[in-house]
């Protein structure tokens, strides 16, 4: 989507907050106002911005989200967490790269998630926007995730980060068990990965309810997960961001993790 109103005013950029979601083939931008009304929705490949992209990022917003797919991760009991120690973590992560290591806070569940990016795709978000509020991925995923999970069964969530990379995360009886990202490029690797782990978390045959979220890449997707499934849910905005143009008709579901990245601290 290549979209920008005739409504999308420079003089307001006070009243904007810009957003976007980083990635290695495609990034999509957002600028939305206070009443979650969104003038510009852009997507375009990571490598080669088209102009309108770099026009709007060339403008002195005052407030800038970027969301980055992480590189790896793991999670830390909250009660054990220091940051003064985040160095011991380091052999966790695979790596001796301390300056590319941040930590956040999953507070709901009350666990830190020690985790880096790839080096080169966040420096040049840094580059770009030097105080920008730089988010995980996974933060506004599991933020979102949260409210659809029940004290009771299995919840297996699906995010599509990617044209070949998929989130999944667990939570069994309301307690949260697995965050992992898997390479996948057929039907059959989601059913792989689906019943590896039904088999290694003892869940049955199938799965009670099933979050999607992110860009489903066909229906086939959705036939095939389901046969897993008791309940498939569609993870939708929470923050309701419209269009500025109504009469303009747009999915913009795909996008949950750009607009409720607003959400996250």
């Amino acid at each position: 989507m290549n979209y920008i109103s005739k409504q999308f005013n420079i003089h307001y950029l006070p009243e904007y907050n810009l957003l976007v979601k980083a990635g290695f083939q495609k990034d999509v931008l957002a600028v939305v106002d206070k009443k979650s009304i969104a003038p510009i929705l852009i997507e375009y490949p990571s490598e080669e911005p088209i102009l309108d992209a770099t026009r709007i990022m060339s403008l002195p917003f005052r407030f800038v989200r970027v969301v980055i797919p992480h590189q790896t991760f793991t999670f830390i009991p909250k009660e054990f967490f220091l940051h003064e120690n985040i160095s011991d973590y380091l052999p966790f992560l695979g790596t001796t790269d301390l300056e590319n290591t941040f930590s956040y806070s999953l507070d709901n569940l009350n666990l830190v998630a020690v985790y880096q990016f790839d080096g080169l795709l966040l420096n040049r978000w840094k580059r770009l926007f030097p105080d920008a509020v730089i988010l995980p991925e996974f933060a506004v995923v599991l933020d979102r995730a949260q409210e659809r999970v029940s004290i009771r069964g299995s919840v297996l969530g699906l995010h599509f980060v990617a044209e070949n990379t998929v989130d999944f995360y667990l939570f069994k009886n309301g307690v949260f068990q697995l965050y992992n990202s898997f390479e996948i490029h057929n039907l059959d690797d989601i059913s792989y990965y689906v019943l590896n782990i039904l088999t290694q978390f003892n869940l049955g045959s199938s799965i009670n309810k099933v979050l999607l979220s992110g860009e489903i890449p066909n229906e086939s997707y959705y036939k095939r997960i389901s046969a897993y499934a008791g309940e498939i849910e569609i993870l939708d905005l929470k923050t309701k961001v419209v269009l500025a143009d109504s009469e303009i008709e747009s999915n913009l579901a795909p996008y949950n993790v750009l607009f409720d990245s607003i959400l996250c601290e």
